[in-house]
């Protein structure tokens, strides 16, 4: 990458794993890889569902937040965005301005507890 050249959008998953390596597990920052190869792989299958295998494998909590980080920054080019605990173990990733939206927020979570069959809104 040029120094006066914008980051790329790979440049930035790139810049993002290798802080994770740094942090991470060694062995969940392997299942983490594993994992993001298998959307990578789902994605481009161009299927109208994206299924990524565990089989027994336990994921933690970090993994699967990292999990969603990752494709958030493969989708959108940015790293500006916020995991939200969408209440039962459920997490997602909004854009920054969204996350700080109260009202988004709520509608968010609102959404997810009609999803998993809690009538919540």
């Amino acid at each position: 990458m040029a120094d006066d050249a914008a980051p790329t959008r790979a440049d930035r998953v790139r810049l993002y794993l290798d802080t994770l390596r740094a942090r991470m597990d060694p062995d969940e920052f392997r299942l983490l890889g594993r994992l993001l190869s298998g959307a990578v792989r789902s994605l481009a299958a161009a299927e109208d569902a994206y299924v990524v295998e565990l089989g027994e494998q336990r994921v933690s909590r970090q993994v699967q937040e990292e999990f969603l980080a990752v494709l958030s920054i493969v989708a959108t080019g940015t790293m500006e965005h916020r995991l939200v605990d969408l209440g039962d173990g459920a997490v997602t990733v909004l854009d920054a301005a969204a996350a700080e939206n109260p009202v988004a927020v709520r509608r968010m979570r609102e959404w997810a507890a009609r999803q998993r069959g809690g009538g919540a809104g």
